[in-house]
């Protein structure tokens, strides 16, 4: 039997209890680092993300603070706010309280890195205002480089709670504020990378809110986000709309106010290729244009409101107390052609043959918007598409 001196074995202890208090020391080293990136990473990528932000042109943007989930995979950007540089605009062009962005994991399983998101009360502000440095209507098409930025990975799944979606109009007279409130929209299938391929209409986003009067707003909608030219399907019912509550909209571009009334609206809409095409189907229910009493108009909108009265109640319907038509529109993006002698038609066959149904006609295919329509006024429905 062989014997290890015992000097021998000491040395051999003190050996390895060195290197194990040396990988003790390491891995508490390693861990310290770790907490410390994991402690200030947040601040560099708010950072970034607000570096990145301040590039979009004409506006500027900041988030701040940003939280991480590594569990989850996840970030929070809160209080996210994009302005206009100017300063003229005095409300946010896009507001946000709370964004989730967070990897879908039952995706990972089939092999697909995506993500889903959850915006917690989001503000929309478009404002027109008198000059172009007052308004803020539009977003530069190089915004989708800051989301591709901000959000790397495929979106497939986009949650919207409590929204609010707004137009402020500061040229008219009176002043028009309108909105929708307390959205809540779902949207799945979005990209913000092509894919190889595909359906027709990958995206499918629902909506619904309630607009100033009370009025229930629902939108569905099939889209191609990432198509060259607006590439979508969508159908809108507007419902139980107190029409006093549009006073001041109506006054704008109407020049008329009534006392009581509801409205209705049901849009359907199909745009391929740069042309559109669809209807609108207007109801206007037990209006009344008596003035406010002690409320002094003036005479100019007094006899327009006579005049609007009178062509109200000469086109109503009268077992259902309603005012109604159907407008087909077709055309390409800056040129709209609305067919005025089938709305017309449409207007008297409410009034005094058959009310139209309170509801979407379905009738709006993708394709109707692909090929030019017949002149105006001689149909009433989109034309057929072209066989390939």
């Amino acid at each position: 039997m062989n014997h290890v001196p015992a000097g021998s074995r000491t040395l051999f202890s003190l050996r390895t209890g060195a290197r194990a208090r040396t990988a003790l020391i390491c891995g508490l080293g390693l861990v310290v680092l770790l907490v410390a990136i994991r402690l200030a990473l947040p601040a560099i990528l708010r950072k970034a993300i607000n570096r990145r932000l301040d590039e979009i042109p004409d506006y500027g943007g900041h988030v701040t603070d940003v939280g991480l989930s590594l569990y989850r995979g996840a970030y929070h950007l809160r209080g996210l706010e994009i302005v206009k540089r100017n300063g003229q605009v005095r409300e946010p062009f896009f507001s946000a309280e709370d964004i989730d962005f967070s990897l879908a994991w039952l995706e990972l399983l089939h092999g697909r890195v995506v993500s889903d998101i959850y915006v917690d009360r989001p503000k929309l502000n478009f404002v027109k205002g008198p000059t172009t440095e007052s308004s803020q209507l539009a977003a530069d098409r190089r915004w989708q480089d800051v989301i591709d930025d901000i959000f790397p990975i495929n979106i497939t799944f986009l949650k919207i709670t409590d929204g609010q979606l707004r137009y402020v109009d500061t040229a008219s007279k009176p002043l028009v504020d309108v909105r929708v409130e307390h959205l809540l929209a779902v949207a799945t299938g979005l990209r913000n990378r092509a894919a190889e391929k595909g359906d027709e209409f990958p995206a499918s986003i629902s909506l619904q809110g309630e607009t100033i009067g009370g009025g229930k707003l629902r939108i569905n909608t099939l889209a191609e986000p990432l198509a060259a030219q607006p590439h979508f399907l969508l159908k809108l019912e507007l419902e139980d709309v107190s029409l006093p509550a549009l006073n001041e909209f109506l006054r704008a571009y109407g020049n008329v106010d009534v006392s009581a009334g509801d409205f209705k609206g049901y849009v359907e809409l199909a745009v391929h290729n740069g042309r559109f095409s669809g209807y609108f189907k207007p109801f206007f229910q037990h209006v009344d244009f008596s003035p406010v009493p002690g409320e002094d108009r003036p005479l100019g909108r007094r006899i327009w409101e006579t005049l609007v009265h009178g062509f109200a109640v000469i086109f109503k319907n009268h077992h259902k107390d309603q005012v109604a038509t159907r407008i087909p529109f077709s055309g390409e993006f800056g040129k709209i052609d609305v067919r005025v002698w089938q709305t017309f038609v449409n207007l008297v066959r409410n009034g005094f043959i058959q009310a139209l149904p309170e509801k979407l006609d379905s009738k709006v295919k993708p394709a109707d918007a692909a090929v030019p329509p017949p002149a105006a006024g001689l149909s009433n429905t989109a034309p057929p598409a072209k066989k390939s």
